[in-house]
């Protein structure tokens, strides 16, 4: 038995008994009402417990027999069975499960010439069940792990080809569901049933007894191979019956009709991946070829009245929200209003408050007046932000925060099931969809009679119809379709209707449920089509169960895709992680994964991933001195693939003597990594997955996250994962397409779905985002995709008298499709709700009914308001920086920078086909200022990222080989280095910092610990580390505050009573440099610190580079989690650019002015400007116009996004690329130039 494990308690629920010579089964009276419909099963199974006879279930105290039903009467609860055979008097039942053959009955089996002998098994005297392994559940496949005595079990099942597995039901082990004893199973036209007279998991003992063939059995692991089976990974394993035909083979059964057609033998094939499927035509498309004329109704209109997306009318509010004495984080104890049903756009610089007002005051107390409303308990369920720090808030309504920073990440999330349109998608299908095997591909559309016959009546006249019960060569009848009448008419009078739908009646009687109708016609080849009557495919005698949403729904372990767990992909070891630099030796660092043997070997230990290697290679006479490519190719492959069971030893004795032996297999780097991988989570495993392991497709689904049966379901030819694979204005194109392919029927029942598509789908289209696809993963959208995302789901809600807050929703977004989302903000204005949007986009602010501009500085030096009114109060107000640029007054420029007119060193990389792009061809100028642009989803990032970056890469790391991305570069050896920076968050720690990403806090600490009183006391480095336990306060341990958990109450960030929020014990703190110690240092903005340092020529150096690019408002020891995309890129701009002067680099940057002002973004183009003047080179993709104008060189990609994106639209500078028509940033472009 596993050790500490579990017992599973079970409960009798009635006797087993002879009285006047028959056998009976009396249940218990609580039990009896889930015997109802059990008399309709001619057997059955049942689970009880004998004293004196062998237990057959091994190793439990338990027995199965198959028994055949006399007689039964549900209401008393006694059924009559065959004799048993058995010594004892009475014996205890524990459960009765009806006989189905399809489940039960195996058509070949073997057993052993000896078969094992119960007797002289060793007897369980337990009460309860007692698990012995694990049933594990693995890319489809099933395995019953055993870890004690397995080599006892293997002996007793050798020679038996099937068993049965008793497991237990254990997600249904809950007195709810231990009570219930009726319920609806899930087959078509089944009524509701007993408990026992179904397979159903809810039952009194959820013991579950299933029948599967052995399909290997490893003794090295320990663990059975079997056939398919129906239960969750990670099942308990209780035990096994050993499969008799004698005993357990029922061929001639009686079952309900609702069950009739099911097939007579169990399926007892292993998992097979299903790869790329075969989709067959309907028998109702086949018979169109036949129909004498369509459908006498018509068809609901395909025009876009059926769509319509009319707005409904809101009337707007007086009044505003009254914000007084406001001094969260950097704000100056501001008074300001916000007006109901308004726009209300807040700017100003980075750092001068703007979020601290809109998200950190007026969100965060709107959340807090919501929760207040709950009680603690429900409260302790949700992450609440701080309490924030203002005099009043009046009138403030239920805000609602739409922000890049909250945005769901989850890698199950796709753009379909965050727009709900996936959901009105599996709805649609489950409701008019046409399914199809998964093994044939034959399509099964359960009709009822009369519909057969109305398809059939429909044939042209002298059509040939020869009707026969399905698997039948014999026909019932042959017909000739006469001439034309109405179906009135046959019905009345024609000797032609009463034939056809008596053959029809007792073919489908004959043929269980399904015929075939052989049609001929003169100068047409005949066809053979089957109509049928049940969910079944007779072709393979595979059943399916009834299509619900849930089948569509890659969350669902029934739907998903068994191999991928539904994620589309499978992680894989990748050799080329493993052996990153083929050129070295092993014992020089060939491998990250086996790292640096040579300094291993010199005190070895008991690590037997490093052991394994050299064993083997000792074993096998190789000399690791040799490059890793020069090895022999044999060893290579056992090395990352292992030796089969071939063993090894690996000796070794350190310098601390201590020594040993380890002997064993040689189980490869590749089946290491995935143990690992398999056996770890969280942090553990997305490190094994980043260094050594790539994705890749599943070869099982073909990336489309379900199982078989839900990816074989169409409408209109059209299969279900086609259709999310759509972009949106693929899929409106296809809504609009089927009323006219559909039968009127099914486009009256699918219309309300359609049309709320629709409208959806409108909305989404409106905001810039028509080509992203269904199935596209959260995690590859950018910030402002998400957002935009999310402001469109709001809208399609409905409500009103909402405040909503946006942060910068136009990220991403090109200035051609911000006037559609400007209309979607308005329109939920319109509808009664409250905006305030944080924002510099000038479309935006001219867009807005007031804005409040905040500043004048940074940080300490912000936190004020500037000014506030109208765009055009704000253009005339002298003391508001926004007005200025707004009105022209002031532009942005790079002072005395002479654009680009002729340039001899140009980069010109070929065939870039990634994604959508389209096999283009782009030149670039070097030591110049590159954009490239196009709206959403054109292709801008798939060419720095699968074009430019990788061919320049390659180049210099001396890899003249063009990757799946493009085809050629050339003018790549003007460079030496390239910098990819993106807005990737700077740390995933809380602990990280801007002085610990940028190395600041290395050389603060080197201060720190050269001063005197450090010296005095032996401090190192480590005692100025708030990450060091030299460092760190003792109690929070670094974080400066401790988290309050309670039951009742949310979670909280106290203050840390020891250090008071520094971090630092108080030996750190004793030590100071200048007068400041380490925690007053660390809570310097990098301005304040560019000051303090101004003598450490290094310090000063970096901190300038901070305070340059825009960012002196930020503190020292600020968490990384706390910043935005374009600040994290900004800090990663001024690191690289702080450590590298040499020239010749090729920076490339994503968006970098992502959250700024004008006024940050003329500092971040005179940055620019000074790298370019370094002979380095710089590309960046970007959206604002602002620095667009001021580039050397533009590449315009598009014309859309999507499919209809990745073409050149146009190539140029500034000047040129204004007058290109065919560009919608050159038309922008142009009224900025003008």
């Amino acid at each position: 038995m596993i050790k500490n494990h579990k017992d599973y308690v079970i409960t009798p629920i009635g006797t087993i008994y002879k009285e006047n010579g028959n056998q009976l089964i009396s249940l218990e009276s609580e039990y009896r009402k889930g015997l109802k419909f059990i008399s309709l099963f001619s057997h059955a199974i049942i689970i009880y417990k004998s004293i004196h006879s062998p237990a057959n279930i091994i190793p439990t105290c338990l027995s199965q027999k198959t028994v055949q039903i006399y007689e039964a009467d549900e209401d008393s609860g006694l059924l009559t069975i065959n004799e048993l055979q058995l010594e004892e008097d009475i014996l205890t039942l524990y459960d009765i499960k009806a006989y189905f053959p399809n489940e039960d009955c195996v058509k070949n089996v073997s057993i052993p010439q000896f078969p094992v002998n119960l007797d002289t098994l060793a007897p369980v005297s337990c009460n309860d069940l007692l698990q012995i392994g694990t049933i594990h559940k693995e890319k489809g496949e099933y395995f019953l792990e055993i870890p004690v005595d397995f080599q006892y079990y293997s002996k007793l099942l050798k020679g038996y080809s099937h068993i049965k597995i008793c497991w237990w039901f254990h997600k249904f082990d809950k007195p709810v569901f231990r009570r219930t004893l009726e319920g609806q199973p899930p087959y078509e036209n089944a009524p509701r049933t007993g408990v026992f007279a179904s397979r159903s998991p809810v039952r009194p003992n959820p013991i579950a007894l299933t029948t599967a063939r052995i399909l290997s059995i490893d003794e090295a692991h320990g663990r059975i191979h079997v056939s398919q089976l129906d239960c969750f990974d990670k099942t308990p394993f209780l035990g096994f019956s050993l499969y008799h035909p004698q005993t357990d083979q029922v061929k001639d059964c009686r079952l309900p009709d609702w069950l009739a057609h099911w097939p007579k033998w169990l399926d007892d094939r292993g998992f097979e991946k299903t790869g790329d499927v075969r989709i067959l035509p309907s028998s109702i498309e086949v018979l169109k070829k036949y129909t004498m004329k369509q459908e006498a109704e018509s068809h609901p209109s395909a025009h876009n009245s059926i769509f319509s997306t009319d707005d409904e009318d809101f009337a707007g509010h007086t009044d505003g929200i009254v914000i007084k004495g406001a001094r969260q984080n950097n704000l100056k104890n501001i008074n300001v209003t916000i007006p109901y049903g308004k726009i209300t756009v807040m700017t100003g610089v980075s750092g001068s408050g703007k979020s601290s007002l809109a998200f950190d005051t007026i969100f965060a107390e709107s959340q807090q007046r919501f929760f207040e409303s709950m009680s603690l308990s429900e409260r302790s369920q949700f992450k609440l932000m701080s309490k924030p720090q203002f005099d009043q808030i009046t009138g403030l309504p239920p805000a609602i925060a739409i922000s890049q920073r909250n945005a769901n990440r989850n890698p199950r999330s796709t753009v379909g099931t965050m727009t709900d349109i996936y959901d009105l998608l599996r709805s649609l299908f489950a409701n008019i969809g046409v399914r199809h095997c998964p093994e044939c591909g034959n399509s099964i559309e359960p009709l009822t009679a009369s519909e057969i016959i109305h398809l059939l009546l429909n044939c042209m006249p002298g059509t040939v119809q020869e009707i026969r019960p399905f698997h039948s060569d014999s026909a019932l009848a042959t017909l000739i379709v006469p001439e034309f009448l109405t179906e009135k008419e046959w019905k009345n009078t024609d000797h032609y209707y009463r034939r056809l739908k008596d053959s029809i009646e007792k073919a489908l009687k004959l043929g269980s449920g399904a015929i075939t109708v052989k049609l001929t016609y003169p100068g047409m080849p005949e066809d053979k089509i089957h109509f049928q009557t049940t969910q079944m495919c007779y072709h393979c005698d595979h059943v399916l169960f009834e299509l619900t949403p849930s089948s569509f729904s890659f969350n669902n372990p029934e739907s998903m895709c068994p191999v991928c767990k539904g994620l589309g992909r499978i992680m894989e070891a990748d050799i080329h992680k493993i052996i990153t630099n083929p050129e070295l030796s092993l014992l020089d660092g060939a491998s990250p994964f086996w790292g640096n043997l040579r300094k291993f070997l010199k005190s070895p230990n008991a690590n037997w991933m490093k052991g394994e290697v050299l064993a083997l290679a000792m074993d096998e006479n190789i000399d690791l001195e040799l490059p890793w490519s020069q090895l022999p190719e044999d060893f290579r492959e056992k090395a990352l693939f292992g030796a089969g069971e071939k063993e090894v030893s690996f000796m070794y004795e350190n310098r601390n003597g201590r020594n040993g032996t380890i002997t064993r297999k040689v189980e490869g780097a590749y089946h290491i990594i995935h143990r690992l991988f398999k056996s770890s989570s969280g942090d553990t495993a997305k490190q094994i997955e980043e260094t050594y392991m790539t994705a890749r497709t599943c070869d099982s689904c073909n990336g489309e996250r379900l199982a078989a049966e839900s990816r074989m379901v169409t409408i209109a030819d059209t299969r279900f994962p086609d259709v999310v694979q759509m972009s949106m204005e693929q899929l409106q194109n296809w809504i609009t397409s089927l009323p006219a392919s559909l039968e009127p029927t099914k486009i009256n029942l699918a219309l309300p779905i359609l049309k709320s598509m629709f409208k959806r789908l409108s909305n989404y289209m409106d905001a810039g985002l028509s080509y992203l696809t269904l199935d596209r993963s959260a995690p590859t959208l950018s910030g402002g995709e998400l957002q935009r995302l999310l402001l469109v789901t709001q809208l399609s809600s409905g409500i009103s008298n909402i405040l909503y807050i946006l942060d910068e929703p136009t990220t991403g977004l090109h200035s051609k499709d911000t006037h559609k989302l400007l209309d979607l903000i308005k329109k939920l204005r319109d509808m009664g709700n409250t905006m305030i949007v944080v924002e510099h986009g000038v479309q935006v602010m001219l867009a807005a009914d007031k804005i409040i501009d905040i500043g004048p500085y940074a940080g300490e030096a912000g936190g004020y308001i500037t000014a506030q009114g109208t765009p055009g109060e704000l253009m005339q107000n002298s003391a508001s920086q926004t007005g200025a640029y707004l009105s022209g007054r002031q532009r942005v420029s790079i002072p005395g920078r002479t654009l680009l007119h002729d340039k001899d060193s140009w980069v010109q990389l070929t065939g870039v086909k990634g994604n959508n792009l389209k096999n283009i061809s782009i030149s670039f100028p070097v030591q110049a200022i590159t954009c490239i642009t196009g709206v959403s989803g054109s292709g801008k990032s798939t060419l720095v990222d699968q074009g430019i970056f990788p061919g320049i890469q390659n180049y210099l790391d001396g890899k003249n080989v063009s990757c799946c991305g493009y085809d050629s570069v050339m003018g790549a050896d003007h460079f030496t280095k390239i910098i990819h920076i993106t807005q990737k968050p700077i740390g995933r720690s809380s602990r990280s910092t801007p002085a610990t990403y940028t190395g600041i806090m290395d050389e603060i600490r080197l201060l720190f610990a050269q001063t005197d009183t450090a010296r005095e006391k032996s401090f190192k480095q480590s005692h100025f580390s708030f990450n060091s336990k030299d460092g760190q306060c003792p109690v929070c341990h670094g974080y400066g505050f401790q988290s309050l958990d309670t039951q009742f109450m949310p979670s909280a960030a106290v203050e840390c009573p020891m250090c008071k929020g520094r971090k630092f014990n108080d030996g750190a703190l004793t030590v100071s440099y200048n007068g400041k110690n380490i925690a007053e240092v660390m809570n310097m903005s990098i301005k304040e610190a560019l000051q303090f340092f101004s003598e450490n020529q290094k310090l000063h150096t970096m901190l300038n580079t901070l305070t340059e690019i825009g960012l002196g408002y930020l503190k020292l020891g600020q968490s990384s989690q706390t910043l935005s995309g374009g600040e994290a890129q900004r800090i990663k701009l001024a690191t690289e650019l702080s450590v590298n002067s040499s020239g010749r680099t090729l920076y490339l940057l994503d968006e970098p002015t992502t959250g700024l002002h004008f006024s940050d973004i003329q500092n971040l183009l005179i940055m620019l400007d000074k790298i370019v003047q370094n002979k380095n080179t710089v590309i960046l993709i970007e959206h604002n116009l602002q620095v667009i104008k001021n580039a050397d060189w533009i590449i315009d990609l598009g014309p859309e996004g999507g499919t209809n994106g990745g073409n050149v639209v146009c190539q140029g500078t500034p000047a040129n690329f204004s007058r290109c028509k065919e560009s919608y940033t050159g038309a922008m472009l142009k009224e900025v130039i003008e």
